[in-house]
């Protein structure tokens, strides 16, 4: 299954890089950004979904020994630990977690595998480097 995961490759090389989640560790696109955004860094981040923590530099990859109900059940319990179902209500908990998982599928089908990615709000873009096309060789 195609996911995002927390990556140190390319950390730093870019103004306000940080890492605070584990290698590896699987990550969302989806962020609830705080009114000081830019000051915090939220606005940039990846949040991880075991630790609750963020990293600037997440890795699309293709992780075949998850499967979608694997991942499904992470994001919920990422969310639930978080206390974000308190918020949105029982009646919200399956279109929040779907909501999720539309987003990390979205970020994986625009970008190749081993492709790094940054956000900046709502947009997310590669951080690789443009990689040749071998096709033509």
């Amino acid at each position: 299954m195609l996911v995002l995961v927390a990556t140190n490759e390319l950390q730093g090389t870019a103004d306000g890089d940080y890492a605070c989640t584990v290698e590896g560790e699987l990550v969302t696109p989806v962020v609830a950004e705080c009114a000081s955004s830019e000051r915090c860094g939220c606005n940039v981040g990846f949040p991880g979904l075991a630790s609750s923590r963020a990293i600037t530099t997440a890795m699309v990859a293709d992780l075949p020994h998850i499967s979608e109900t694997q991942l499904r059940d992470v994001v919920e319990d990422s969310l639930e630990r978080d206390g974000w179902f308190d918020l949105v209500g029982e009646a919200c908990r399956h279109e929040l977690v779907d909501e999720h998982l539309e987003c990390i599928a979205a970020v994986c089908a625009a970008f190749p595998v081993g492709t790094i990615v940054g956000r900046n709000g709502s947009q997310v873009f590669s951080r690789s480097p443009e990689l040749p096309d071998l096709r033509a060789a």
